[in-house]
Order: C-alpha cells, then sequence, then structure tokens
C-alpha cells in the first residue's frame, strides 16, 4: 500500500469558456486522480467525473479539461486520490455569447514571494477575493526567478519558486474561489528577457513550469499563450504574450539613455543631450522588430476586427501609454509596432478596446496617444495596476535617483506631457473592472492591499 497522497497546493481552475473550464492541482506523489464537478458544495450532484494522472514528469501537478457545462452557472470541483480529498473550488462559467450580464473582475501582477521576509503576504489577494468576481486576471510576473537567492535555472529550482509562492495562503485561497486567466510576463523566464536573444533552454524550462503550475489549456510553443475569451455580449478578452516572440532589445545602442523618446526642449531642461545617441531612435522605431511575432499580430488584429463584444479589453503585460522613463521594455521599445496597432485600431474603427496591464509597480490610468507631441489625440485608455508583492515603482525611482525628491520631480515632468487620469507608484493594488449590462457602462477601479479605492472612472461605450 502506498502512503497517503497529499493535496500539496490547493486548487485552480481556469481557461473558463461557456461550456468549459480547467481544472488543477498539485499532490506528493504519482496517484491517478479523479476530478468531479458538482452543481452544490455538497457535491451531491456530481455533473462531471474525470481521470487524470499525476507523474513525476508534471512535477505531480495534474489538469483536467471539462467540456459540456452549462453557460452562467456556478460549479463547485474537487479531486479525489483513494481516500485522500483536496479542498474544494468554485467557478462561474461565461455567459453565451449572445447573452447579456453584468460581469465584474479583477487584475494584478507581479507577486514575488521568494524574498526572506518576504514583501506581505500578498494581501492584495484577499482583497481581491472578497470582491466577488466572476474571474481573476492574473497578469504577469506570477512568479520570480531572478531576485532573491542563486537565479532559478533549472526546471526543478523554477518549480519551487511557484510552490514557494502557493505557500501564501492567499493565492491559494483566491485560486480556489474563482477562475483564473493567467498570462507570464518576463520573470518567470528572467528579467526583460525576449524570445529572439533568450537562451532555449531557460526558455524552455520556464514555459513548462509555468503551464505546469498555473490552470492554463497547453499550446504548441508556435503560438505562445495568445487567447482570446468571450463572456457574454458585452466582453471579450484578448491575451497576448509578449515575451515569446519578442525581438531583441535596443538599450545597448540607446546607452541606457533614460528617456530616448522625450522631445529635445525638455532633454535639454533636464541638462542631458538634445538627442539621444545617435542610431537610438532609428532602432526603437525600426519596422523589422516586434514585440508580439508577426502570427500573433495577425491573429489578435483578426479577432479584433471580428470581435462584436461591447467591451473588447486587450490584457497586455507592458504599458503602451507613453510614459517615457526607460522605455525599452514596453511598448514604446517597439516603437513600429505600437504605432502600428494603435492605428489599426483608429484606422478601422474598432471601439471601445482598453488596455488592461501590470509590470509598472505603479497605477495609472491615462489615454493611450500614437504620440503626445505630434499626434495627441487619444485612440484608447490603459488602465495599469501593482505590484502584488515587490518593489513599487516610486521606491525604484528614489533608488535610481538618490532622493524622494528626485523621483517626485522626474514623475512630475513626465506627468506634464499628458497628465494621467489618476496616478498612484507606492502601494500595493489591484483593479477591479466591472460592466453593467442594464447601461453597458464599464467602471474600473484601483484599490490597495486593505480594499480601498484610489482611483475610478466610468466608461460609457461609444
Amino acid at each position: 500500500a502506498h502512503p497517503e497522497v497529499t493535496f500539496t497546493h490547493g486548487v485552480a481552475s481556469g481557461d473558463v469558456t461557456s461550456s468549459s473550464a480547467l481544472l488543477w492541482t498539485r499532490v506528493d506523489q504519482a496517484a491517478t486522480l479523479t476530478a468531479e464537478v458538482a452543481l452544490d458544495d455538497s457535491f451531491s450532484s456530481i455533473v462531471a467525473s474525470e481521470s487524470v494522472a499525476a507523474t513525476v514528469d508534471n512535477d505531480f501537478t495534474a489538469k483536467v479539461d471539462i467540456s459540456r457545462l452549462d453557460p452562467a452557472s456556478t460549479y463547485f470541483y474537487r479531486f479525489k486520490a483513494d481516500e485522500s480529498v483536496s479542498p474544494p473550488g468554485t467557478f462561474r462559467t461565461a455567459p453565451a455569447p449572445e447573452t447579456s450580464a453584468s460581469v465584474r473582475f479583477a487584475w494584478s501582477s507581479d507577486s514575488d514571494g521568494s524574498g526572506i521576509p518576504s514583501f506581505n503576504n500578498f494581501e492584495v489577494l484577499d482583497r481581491a477575493r472578497e470582491e466577488n468576481l466572476d474571474f481573476w486576471v492574473y497578469l504577469g510576473d506570477t512568479a520570480y526567478m531572478d531576485t532573491f537567492g542563486p537565479k532559478a535555472e533549472t526546471l526543478e529550482a523554477m518549480r519551487a519558486k511557484y510552490k514557494q509562492n502557493r505557500e501564501f495562503p492567499a493565492l491559494r485561497d483566491l485560486l480556489a474561489v474563482t477562475s483564473t486567466y493567467a498570462i507570464w510576463d518576463d520573470h518567470e523566464v528572467e528579467d526583460n528577457f525576449d524570445g529572439q536573444t533568450v537562451d532555449p533552454t531557460l526558455f524552455a524550462n520556464g514555459r513548462q513550469a509555468f503551464q505546469e503550475y498555473m490552470p492554463i489549456r497547453e499550446q504548441p510553443a508556435a503560438l505562445g499563450f495568445f487567447q482570446t475569451f468571450r463572456w457574454g455580449t458585452d466582453l471579450e478578452l484578448f491575451i497576448l504574450d509578449e515575451r515569446s516572440f519578442r525581438s531583441a532589445s535596443v538599450e545597448a545602442i540607446c546607452e541606457n539613455d533614460l528617456l530616448p523618446t522625450l522631445p529635445a526642449f525638455l532633454r535639454v531642461q533636464l541638462g542631458l543631450a538634445p538627442t539621444p545617441p545617435p542610431g537610438c531612435l532609428g532602432a526603437l522605431h525600426d519596422a523589422s522588430r516586434t514585440m508580439l511575432g508577426s502570427l500573433q499580430k495577425r491573429r489578435l488584429k483578426s479577432a479584433l476586427l471580428q470581435s462584436d463584444a461591447t467591451w473588447k479589453i486587450i490584457i497586455n503585460e507592458v504599458a503602451i501609454a507613453e510614459l517615457f522613463g526607460i522605455p525599452y521594455d514596453r511598448w514604446e521599445g517597439y516603437a513600429a509596432e505600437r504605432e502600428e496597432i494603435l492605428d489599426f485600431i483608429r484606422a478601422r474603427g474598432i471601439k471601445n478596446v482598453l488596455f488592461l496591464t501590470g509590470d509598472l509597480h505603479g497605477n495609472i490610468m491615462t489615454d493611450v496617444r500614437r504620440s503626445i507631441l505630434p499626434d495627441p489625440d487619444p485612440i484608447t485608455k490603459e488602465f495599469i495596476a501593482g505590484p502584488i508583492a515587490q518593489t513599487t515603482l516610486f521606491e525604484s525611482l528614489v533608488a535610481l535617483l538618490g532622493s524622494e525628491e528626485a523621483a517626485n520631480a522626474f514623475v512630475s515632468l513626465l506627468t506634464s506631457l499628458a497628465p494621467p487620469d489618476c496616478i498612484n507608484l507606492n502601494t500595493f493594488a489591484y483593479g477591479v473592472v466591472e460592466i453593467d449590462e442594464g447601461t453597458q457602462n464599464l467602471t474600473v477601479t484601483l484599490k490597495d492591499d486593505t480594499g480601498t479605492a484610489f482611483c475610478s472612472t466610468t466608461l460609457s461605450p461609444s
């Protein structure tokens, strides 16, 4: 007889559609697990049951794809192994695409549980759990391979980082009570990585660990993690993979210039040369460089054109608004493709496109323009939220510039060009999105780790 199977890191559900859900768990040894899905939390009316093997090859994680579910329905699930039973989880399926329904979801990013002591206890996720969400968007930097202690490079070391994060009850508890749409950013592999120059083994290990530990459907590497999800008549999500196919950064060509795209008159005010190093601006605008790769870019454009959802929300790892400071890893560092995407949205008249973003370790609500000075008409809006548990952007600017005064001056100069609707660069945070089925209005509220709102705006569809 083997020792009793232990469920080590809770349960999770993800990639929910109107008829399906991906269920996840992990155990401490090889075992055959049975997933049960029921209409009630006592599991007296089981509607689906499916077996799956947890094996050493997947680090004893297991995923089950459950289909033939009803739209707009709440389900309960659990896993069993002989006498052992996992904690229960719950999720709600999406409404059918032609059904109008209100929706409420939240997002944040940047959860680094690897510091000793840790930044915090992931309180942002406790507050999100209390929001009665239809789903949660886990928007990149879901684990950090390269911040504390030796860098995680082997598959085993990378898996350990996800397990470390799952030691926080706040993460396990949130994943259990709602479904998740998860996407990676850079720290799941290494800081600021791009698909073109990353070590292929490191990339493969990071990709495998992310897939094993997140409740996502597996896709061929050639397609990356691009997906779209429909939530009734009023919402479609477009989840981008902004790492797998990205061209190399041009930071070195620009000699790490802090503000290469800032207008010359402002550079001079800051005591910089009027222009960045030769070749820098040309490299930033090189049309052969890409963030999405040609296939994903075509898929995004096609999906945006075809969508008849009221609101089209792009789940976007790195900021697309013009923020100027150290732009190399954001959309501004891939200026030609950034302009191509924004021009496409504007020229095709695609209405009510919004960007939800992480990565910045700060919180900003702002208009997205092609360029603040020559072409200032807003094309869309961007909402940036986070971090869950990492150094805030303001703290990083203080470290970089030497004082709080210098950091404040730097931020106020950059925001004076195009004042954001709201900005808070020094708090742990998450964002909540609500769409009201009656009015089709969309409200975004940014909240701190106590659940206190510090920014809110309501948009009506145009």
